[in-house]
């Protein structure tokens, strides 16, 4: 008999079905990374007072949590499409997990910072001290390096399934969803690495004719716009394939 071929939501068939030890790591170190995240709000409320003053934090921990869970889901991805163990796509992994724990602190900051501009504090467990330009700046840098380099780690994760995409028997479909994985992960390098020159260079701060504080965080919907239209493209790419078969 045949064996059944197991596909997942996008097409591509389940070649790592059964997690490996390092999942298991990743798993465990992407867990961890969330209880950094809740740590980071603060204390245990010990009053009504105290609880609403922590309620406030929830959308920035909702919007970090967020950002980390999808990381996860697209290391799971990975890891299940093209069931890859070798010593290279470990030590891809295991930077990825250095990378996060590092990453959640800036994450967190930024979040906090964003929806509390956005809502004029109401959204914010407590304020940011942001106490001149410089440090804003310093806070842009660092979460778009942290977003550069992991994008650069997925990227490489699956540029490496291309690299073995005879030896894993990828169909003519998977090729071209796998090529559109690599030009997302490009495109959010772009983007993370011009919002972190923006943030080095924009005037910022209220004696500016034009303060442009927020337009390092506001470039990052780039990444949803570049997204759709390479899922277009993958699209097209798709759909003459299978007329041409």
């Amino acid at each position: 008999m045949t064996p059944t071929t197991t596909l997942d939501d996008n097409g591509f068939r389940i070649r790592g079905g059964q997690p490996t030890r390092t999942d298991a790591f990743v798993d465990a170190a992407f867990a961890f990374a969330v209880t950094l995240l809740v740590i980071a709000i603060g204390h245990v409320p010990a009053s009504v007072g105290d609880l609403v003053q922590a309620l406030r934090g929830v959308p920035a921990f909702a919007a970090s949590f967020f950002v980390i869970a999808r990381f996860w889901q697209s290391h799971r991805h990975w890891s299940r499409r093209y069931g890859i163990e070798d010593d290279y796509g470990t030590r891809l992994s295991l930077a990825l997990v250095f990378i996060v724990l590092v990453y959640v602190y800036p994450l967190r900051m930024v979040a906090e910072l964003t929806l509390a501009g956005i809502s004029g504090g109401v959204l914010a467990e407590s304020p940011i001290q942001i106490t001149s330009i410089a440090e804003l700046r310093t806070l842009y840098a660092v979460f778009g390096i942290g977003y550069t380099l992991t994008a650069t780690l997925f990227l490489l994760l699956h540029r490496h399934a291309l690299a073995r995409a005879d030896a894993l028997a990828l169909s003519a479909s998977e090729r071209i969803r796998t090529e559109t994985l690599c030009a997302r992960w490009r495109w959010v390098i772009i983007v993370a690495l011009a919002s972190t020159l923006l943030g080095l260079v924009l005037p910022m701060g209220r004696g500016e004719s034009v303060p442009l504080d927020s337009a390092p965080g506001l470039l990052y919907i780039l990444v949803y716009v570049g997204f759709r239209v390479l899922t277009k493209r993958e699209q097209r790419q798709l759909a003459a394939t299978e007329r041409a078969h």
